[in-house]
């Protein structure tokens, strides 16, 4: 079996916690994912981008190469926590790029 597999887990969080998040791999949109949940999604080529998106703000797109039978995991959260909520406006308006975090975890065989 010809698999690669990827996980994303989004943390829970305050920021946009009644909201999902749009996933998307080679900028077609696969799904989304909710507060606290862990979605799985295979992928049909070895080299793909990826990326997380909410309204107008998006992550920094990901560009992975994967081998056959491979999982690759992701950690999926907003960077308005703490204080940082305070300056949302900011995030949403000048550092869109910046609103939500997509970032690679370790590397699994199946």
């Amino acid at each position: 079996m010809n698999k690669r597999t990827i996980e994303i887990n989004r943390i829970k969080q305050y920021a946009n916690k009644a909201r999902v998040i749009g996933i998307y791999i080679n900028d077609k949109k696969v799904g989304t994912i909710g507060d606290g949940e862990t979605k799985i999604f295979e992928v049909d080529s070895d080299e793909y981008e990826i990326y997380a998106k909410i309204d107008w703000c998006k992550t920094k797109p990901v560009k992975i190469n994967t081998k056959e039978n491979e999982l690759t995991k992701f950690e999926l959260g907003s960077n308005l926590s703490g204080w940082r909520l305070l300056i949302a406006i900011y995030y949403i308006t000048f550092n869109t790029s910046e609103y939500l975090y997509l970032k690679r975890k370790l590397k699994y065989n199946n």
